[in-house]
């Protein structure tokens, strides 16, 4: 199947947006020291991360995994979901998913671009054609 690059950048499109959603999800989870629980012990929110795939045809696609780094530990013994004092927080560095929201930003400007000079460029041919 023979891709057009408007098909790449539409894909493009969808794939930054989905990367903006996984890392708005981390955002939103920054503090959620309970988002399962593992017997007795509260597990907190753990990061997603939106790696990109070569898929049909060379699209782009996502991919999100979980990122199995360390959770972040503070020691505050009042809190409801401490354990010998110790509370888990997620793995998520509010500094790090800002950057990647820009980078995805950005890749979602330059893939929306591609798609409106592609489109240009088929009006001119066909009004060349017609």
């Amino acid at each position: 199947m023979e891709l057009t690059s408007m098909d790449l950048s539409a894909a493009g499109l969808r794939a930054q947006r989905a990367r903006m959603e996984v890392i708005a999800a981390n955002l939103a989870n920054v503090d959620t020291t309970s988002a399962r629980m593992d017997g007795a012990r509260h597990v907190p929110y753990r990061r997603r991360v939106a790696l990109l795939i070569e898929g049909p045809g060379g699209a782009p696609q996502v991919k999100v995994v979980e990122d199995r780094s360390d959770f972040r530990a503070e020691h505050q013994p009042g809190h409801p979901h401490a354990v010998d004092g110790t509370v888990l927080f997620p793995n998520v560095n509010p500094m790090v998913e800002t950057v990647d929201m820009m980078a995805a930003s950005r890749a979602y400007e330059a893939n929306l671009t591609a798609f409106e000079v592609a489109k240009a460029m088929q009006q001119s041919a066909l009004r060349i054609l017609g």
